[in-house]
């Protein structure tokens, strides 16, 4: 009796020890391709929870996604940006993502947060180019002295000359909020505003004031 009760009892734990079914195996980094998972892990801390900016510029702005567009953004999560804090998301040998992660969390942006483009981001120019600074100081005096001052030393807002800031930021991030704002920190966005020329000028006048030698970071 008991060593059938014993034999029975080892019967049921041999049924019950068996492999785990495909819900109960635990996902490895590397095949989570949730977008909220994903952005919440690698992107929130910089960009802010929903993408609405922190540290780093809003990504949850269709203006925005519709003028760096898929490309720009997947290259950009893929590689990085050399000389910012922007780092390359597949050679991160610590915890790289996948080519499939990259595209559900670049799909998923514009799904999320694409949304519908208003007309003065139609047909702009993400990339910064060749500015011309003595035209740019003045276009930033029209533009921004209210917040920034006429010299660009602070206002209402923080100075923006300040080699110690210019030394922390590319010209492309400068672009880029030039373009799109920082709304959460109530920087409003001028490319409805001024063209695509006259914000490059406005950002070689400021990266006049950098000190020779600095690295934007």
């Amino acid at each position: 009796m008991i060593r059938t009760l014993v034999m029975l009892l080892c019967s049921l734990c041999v049924i019950g020890c068996g492999k785990p079914t495909p819900s109960e195996r635990s996902v490895r980094p590397s095949e989570v391709l949730d977008f909220d998972t994903l952005f919440a892990q690698r992107c929130a801390g910089c960009h802010g929870n929903n993408g609405a900016g922190s540290g780093a510029i809003a990504l949850h702005d269709s203006s925005y996604l519709s003028v760096a567009g898929k490309f720009t953004i997947r290259d950009l999560i893929t590689n990085g940006r050399e000389g910012t804090l922007m780092p390359s998301f597949q050679s991160n040998t610590g915890n790289p993502l996948t080519d499939a992660q990259i595209d559900s969390i670049v799909i998923g942006m514009s799904e999320h947060w694409g949304g519908d483009v208003p007309p003065f981001a139609r047909g702009r120019r993400y990339e910064v180019q060749q500015g011309d600074a003595s035209k740019g100081r003045g276009a930033f005096a029209d533009l921004c002295a209210h917040c920034h001052g006429q010299d660009g030393l602070g206002n209402e807002a923080g100075s923006v000359v300040s080699p110690e800031y210019l030394a922390l930021v590319s010209p492309q991030y400068l672009r880029s909020v030039i373009l799109f704002g920082r709304p959460e920190l109530g920087m409003p966005q001028f490319a409805g505003k001024t063209d695509d020329q006259t914000i490059d000028d406005i950002v070689a006048w400021l990266q006049s004031h950098k000190k020779a030698g600095a690295t934007s970071k």
